[in-house]
């Protein structure tokens, strides 16, 4: 009777060259890759674990800063040569709805206007609106005289964002171009008066990073020795 083949050699064929490997080989070769892929997997995941992270924030502070102000001549238009007033105060905002809360900004007097206290956007300022590069305060009166009350508009020269770290949003200033403070003059404020410009001052607010503590030398080697001693005990139960 013929005697069965008995095969104990893989031939592989890598281009033009054959290569004999035997199964066993073959198989530790596979357990190598599979230690190796495991060390690396966990010393990426030290890695990711070690990286500090933004803190998720809904909602950021922004602090008015060295807000200054000059006077208009409400006939012309023009700057008349009046200094004085500035701004204090905070407002949050959030950048993914595009909402303004918790509004709370003071203004003093000089430059011909008295000052205010603010805590809402305008309301029924039809003709107005608010995002990350601007907003309008006030609330409109029933002054007998017709005027509405006061109103302050603060205009930026980027955008509003919500990241980490401190960042610093410069107002946008000038008589013609810049934020101011004045007067509604009708119950929509479609009609106002501009009694002073802003001079200067910014918009600051700080957003805490959370960094994760890094690992200690020791958990490191743990986990090395802890990934090896499992490559090692998966070979040896293939190799049995």
């Amino acid at each position: 009777m013929r005697n069965p083949l008995v095969i104990n050699k893989t031939k592989w064929n890598v281009g033009c060259i054959n290569i004999l490997v035997s199964p066993r080989r073959r198989e530790g070769g596979v357990m190598n890759k599979l230690i190796l892929r495991s060390l690396i997997t966990a010393s990426l995941l030290l890695v990711l674990l070690s990286l500090p992270s933004i803190a998720s924030a809904d909602s950021v502070l922004w602090t008015l800063t060295g807000v200054t102000f000059a006077g208009l001549d409400p006939t012309t238009g023009l700057p008349n040569g009046t200094t004085g007033g500035t701004a204090n105060g905070s407002f949050d905002y959030n950048a993914a709805t595009n909402t303004f809360s918790n509004i709370d900004i003071t203004t003093t007097a000089g430059s011909g206007f008295g000052g205010a206290t603010y805590s809402g956007l305008l309301s029924n300022g039809l003709v107005f609106g608010s995002s990350s590069t601007g907003l309008l305060l006030g609330a409109p009166g029933t002054a007998p005289t017709g005027l509405m009350g006061p109103v302050l508009m603060l205009l930026f020269d980027t955008p509003l964002i919500n990241t980490g770290g401190t960042v610093t949003d410069t107002l946008t200033t000038g008589a013609v171009d810049g934020g101011g403070e004045g007067t509604c003059d009708s119950a929509d404020c479609s009609a106002s008066t501009q009694n002073r410009f802003i001079t200067g001052g910014a918009a600051t607010s700080t957003v805490g990073v959370v960094t994760t503590p890094e690992p200690s030398a020791l958990s490191l080697l743990a986990v090395a020795l802890a990934a090896l001693f499992a490559g090692a005990v998966i070979r040896k139960a293939s190799q049995a």
